[in-house]
């Protein structure tokens, strides 16, 4: 019994050990998106204006989402509710400065330049 079990786990290591990725030739395909990651992450700065923060957000995300095998599963779903907040964001400012715009119209029809 015990020499069966032995076998078994031997035999799952050895197809595991088969059909497992090559991580040399992972770890040289994500060097670049990874260090692309800390470069976008660096410049996110609390001084920013929204617009840059967007556009850092966005393309951070976006190396994360593209390369998936760079990266865990929870560093893609971070960056997936990056894209989203980032979206909402987007919508929110852009109901706002209609709100804004319809109600700083001068009469009933300056509101159609909105």
């Amino acid at each position: 019994m015990t020499v069966v079990a032995i076998a078994l786990a031997g035999g799952g290591f050895a197809v595991g050990r088969l059909t497992a990725p090559d991580t040399s030739a992972s770890g040289s395909q994500c060097s670049e998106p990874r260090k692309l990651t800390q470069e976008y992450g660096d410049t996110i700065r609390a001084e920013q204006d929204a617009a840059q923060k967007r556009t850092a957000g966005r393309t951070y995300a976006h190396v994360i989402l593209q390369n998936p095998e760079c990266f865990s599963s929870e560093d893609r779903a971070s960056a997936q509710t990056i894209l989203d907040t980032i979206d909402q964001g987007a919508q929110n400012d852009a109901i706002e400065g209609l709100k804004d715009c319809v109600d700083s119209a001068t009469d009933d029809n300056s509101w159609s330049n909105c």
